[in-house]
């Protein structure tokens, strides 16, 4: 299980580095889910992790407001890759699956609406029960769900992926259309580069 905490948050200003290979759009381990028309010019590729808060905070504040001014409008399509930043990563990820993938959304908001409550446990396993329990997770889906091997070993595939092969050096983590972002954390500067994107792929009048 990788261990590592990475307490990163890169202070982004424009639209820098250079395109990756074309495996950014063949995920390892974990295929992609995407939020936004199939045919939308451009795809927005997302890493993070369950409990970086800077990644709830993207989730939180940015996201909804990116899904409203341009993949409701047909204009961006977006994938959110989650990747394993520590083992309490690993365990709600395999959580979040507990009540079946159908469920996968909201049982992961669940368990990350409570991250500062398992964060403050002293009994981590017993949280993560209570918690679980509290979103209708039986102790028998809560067994299968925290031994299931073949979705931990699909999600640090997608984790090593991530980080050897597209450098990535800690989440939340941005491509568009190939292209790591690099912004200032705030929505008017990530619009500015969404919307520059849109227009170099608009045909000229």
């Amino acid at each position: 299980m990788i261990t590592r905490f990475l307490f990163l948050m890169a202070l982004w200003a424009g639209l820098a580095g250079g395109a990756v290979a074309a495996s950014l759009m063949e995920p390892a381990g974990v295929p992609d889910r995407f939020i936004g028309a199939s045919n939308a010019p451009s795809t927005l590729i997302v890493y993070t992790s369950p409990t970086c808060v800077h990644c709830i905070r993207f989730e939180q504040e940015l996201l909804p407001q990116i899904k409203s001014r341009y993949v409701d409008s047909g204009r961006l399509r977006i994938a959110m890759r989650p990747i394993l930043n520590s083992a309490l990563d690993a365990t709600i990820l395999l959580l979040a699956d507990a009540r079946g993938s159908e469920h996968r959304d909201a049982m992961l908001a669940h368990l990350r609406a409570r991250h500062a409550r398992l964060m403050a446990a002293k009994d981590m396993q017993l949280a993560l029960f209570q918690v679980a329990a509290e979103a209708g997770v039986d102790p028998a889906d809560f067994t299968r769900a925290m031994q299931d091997q073949a979705r931990l070993q699909a999600l640090q595939r997608l984790t090593r992926q991530a980080y050897e092969e597209f450098g990535i050096r800690g989440t939340p983590t941005l491509f568009l259309d190939g292209a790591k972002l690099e912004f200032d954390g705030s929505i008017s500067s990530l619009a500015r580069i969404l919307d520059h994107a849109y227009r170099s792929k608009s045909p000229r009048q």
